[in-house]
């Protein structure tokens, strides 16, 4: 399992949970181990779980914001947003 925090470009904008599944799912290598993506929205931050099958909890965690950065490259519609970095 891995989890990752994206933070908005500002204090009250709330980023659609429904949109930032998908484009995970999207940016998702097929290979990966993906298993399901839990996405929780607040003002100005969205919580991601990602659960992985067949990794150790470090590679979960490399993977989780490996594919939130592909996913915050990848779609305009996530300018703006950012991956906190360190400990959640």
């Amino acid at each position: 399992m891995a989890i990752a925090t994206l933070v908005g470009p500002n204090s009250d904008h709330v980023l659609d949970r429904t949109l930032l599944g998908a484009l995970l799912w999207a940016v998702a290598e097929k290979d990966s181990g993906l298993q399901h993506v839990t996405v929780a929205a607040r003002p100005g931050r969205t919580d991601v779980v990602l659960f992985y099958t067949g990794t150790s909890p470090c590679a979960a965690d490399a993977a989780g914001a490996d594919l939130c950065r592909r996913a915050l490259w990848a779609a305009s519609q996530l300018d703006g947003w950012r991956l906190r970095p360190g400990p959640r």
